[in-house]
């Protein structure tokens, strides 16, 4: 089901409310928005293969099979059209002003993720793949051992975390917090991280083992993390910008710059590296401080078509969602 016409901070009490009605019976994806990171944006019902999503996030231009599949509820009809008529001009300038932050923060993005991959260049080149590959098969040893399961794994795709205007902000420990053996990883960028994540991966889809595969947001041609829930083991990047510190039993780290890398690039490249770091560094500041000022504009945005709307109606959003997922 999408939801048309809303934003955020209207849609999010209907999909909390849902969450609230289907949690005791049923296990809940929650995507939260980056930019207000407490409030929803979709809630997924994986075995039932439902979703109710916010279309304006979702990139869904025509429906593929309407009403017998997919639904749409839209808002618009809720609005005080003269309300809104009336703050015409207050709208208009704060959607562009957020329309040119994004770009702005998008561009900090980039660069800071163009000093990143000049740290990656530094350390790639101490890399020994063939240690590399040798502690790989020993922790593919570890983790899976003889375990073989008699059917085709099941691979879900997700991101742990996002640049909000707080600064990064991640789940791993929440979506970790019910795995028995988490394993740490510790390393530099460019050594060996994600490759081997990678290899993990399709190690448990040979052997018929679901996998929740936990992409970057920063880049999403890398991993972070994986975990493998059938056999209580998830292993993730703890690195920042979501470092993280082993807590309990059953926790260890792996340490790729002690295992993969040969010589000692961090004392043989200080200076650039904490030149590049610094670079990066105040790249994302300066990002993090648009997001804040797009949160500002989206806020005082919303903030008139909440006033708008008529709250009746909203129950009545909320009523239909809860029939059609009929929880």
């Amino acid at each position: 089901m999408f939801i048309e016409g809303g934003f955020t901070s209207i849609i999010h009490p209907a999909l909390e409310q849902l969450t609230k009605e289907c949690a005791s019976h049923s296990e809940l994806g929650c995507v939260y928005n980056h930019i207000e990171p407490d409030q929803l944006e979709a809630v997924v019902i994986p075995d039932r293969n439902l979703a109710v999503i916010d279309r304006s996030k979702a990139n869904v231009k025509r429906l593929a099979y309407p009403k017998l599949l997919e639904n749409v509820i839209y808002i618009g009809e809720g609005y005080d059209y003269d309300l809104l008529k009336r703050n015409q001009k207050h709208l208009i300038q704060a959607r562009t002003d957020i329309q040119e932050l994004y770009q702005k923060a998008i561009h900090q993005f980039k660069t800071a993720h163009d000093y990143h991959e000049e740290v990656e260049k530094i350390y790639i080149k101490y890399l020994n793949i063939d240690k590399a590959n040798r502690e790989t098969d020993k922790l593919k040893q570890s983790i899976f051992n003889a375990t073989k399961l008699n059917k085709s794994a099941s691979i879900v795709h997700r991101y742990l975390g996002a640049a909000t205007p707080q600064g990064p902000t991640d789940f791993v420990l929440d979506l970790t917090s019910d795995v028995e053996k988490r394993i740490f990883i510790k390393g530099r960028s460019g050594t060996g991280k994600s490759t081997m994540l990678k290899k993990l991966v399709k190690e448990a889809i040979d052997r018929g083992i679901d996998t929740e595969v936990y992409h970057c947001g920063f880049d999403p041609e890398s991993l972070d993390m994986v975990i493998f829930r059938e056999l209580g083991v998830a292993i993730f990047d703890a690195t920042a910008p979501h470092e993280h510190e082993p807590q309990r039993t059953g926790d260890e780290i792996f340490d790729v710059y002690e295992l993969f890398v040969d010589g000692a690039p961090d004392d043989k490249h200080l200076e650039d590296i904490l030149s590049l770091k610094n670079n990066y560094k105040m790249q994302t500041k300066q990002a993090t401080e648009y997001l804040k000022q797009i949160q500002d504009r989206q806020r005082t945005f919303e903030a008139i078509y909440k006033d708008a709307l008529d709250e009746g109606f909203m129950q009545g959003v909320a009523a239909r969602i809860h029939n059609w997922v009929d929880c």
